[in-house]
């Protein structure tokens, strides 16, 4: 496992998924992923066949909530800008005000 899934997996355990039940997940998502010619939107469509009616919202709420988990990472990784972009940025913020 990377640094990455690791992280993955004790945050989960925090939620109280143990990693038995991450393992059979992922292996089953793997094993979609693993399909010759699969999309994005043929991965989520095997996803979803495998989710029962009353467990779509559940699914839903999850999908959501990994969203909104990766935009808060890429918001933290987002490097400082650097000198430069910072002068550009201030020139159209003068540019904005000046129209």
């Amino acid at each position: 496992m990377s640094g990455n899934d690791e992280d993955l997996v004790t945050f989960m355990e925090g939620f109280g998924f143990t990693q038995d039940e991450q393992r059979v997940v992922v292996d089953e998502l793997n094993a979609f992923r693993s399909i010759a010619g699969t999309t994005l939107k043929r991965y989520m469509n095997r996803s979803i066949e495998t989710i029962d009616e009353e467990e779509r919202h559940a699914f839903l709420k999850g999908i959501m909530v990994g969203v909104v988990l990766r935009k808060a990472v890429d918001a933290l990784e987002e490097p400082d800008l650097s000198e430069e972009e910072k002068r550009i940025d201030r020139e159209i913020d003068n540019l904005k005000r000046v129209r």
